[in-house]
């Protein structure tokens, strides 16, 4: 059941983070050439890498329990973060060779994850997620002989 929400969630954002990636790469290419086209490309890789796999961690442990959910999900966010700490640090280093434009890195990581997040909203705000109290258990109820002898002083 979590998983199957877990796995729309996945696909909703990495639809609506495509598309924006898309169109990010298209005006950052029609405006700034090859460089922007690379520039947006390259943003949009790492914020859809980023998404995508702690959105798959959620996915395989979706109907695990809180603790264990937690716990996976910050493993895999500090992951992710060391992974592009590292490639940050390897880009510091060539940076000459792989030359890009800031302004449209920032712009077309905002967009992708803007994307990815307003239909990731939409889908979360059409599932079917029911409301409602747990149904009383056995060990709840009182016994048969309490509940009639509670009867009993109102008589």
């Amino acid at each position: 059941m979590h998983v199957e929400r877990a796995r729309k969630l996945l696909y909703g954002g990495l639809a609506g983070g495509v598309a924006a990636a898309v169109l990010s790469m298209i005006g950052f290419g029609i405006g700034y050439g090859a460089r922007g086209l690379g520039s947006a490309a390259l943003a949009s890789f790492l914020v859809l890498f980023f998404y995508t796999a702690g959105q798959l961690v959620m996915v395989k442990f979706a109907d695990a329990g809180a603790r264990l959910l937690l716990s996976v999900a910050l493993a895999s966010y500090t992951s992710r973060v060391a992974v592009l700490g590292l490639l940050l640090l390897v880009y510091s280093r060539f940076a000459d060779r792989f030359p890009v434009i800031p302004v449209v890195v920032f712009l077309a990581t905002v967009a992708v994850v803007v994307g990815w997040l307003v239909v990731e909203v939409v889908v979360f705000s059409r599932l079917r997620i029911s409301v409602f109290d747990e149904p009383a258990t056995s060990d709840d109820e009182p016994s048969a002989a309490v509940a009639e002898h509670a009867h009993e002083g109102v008589r």
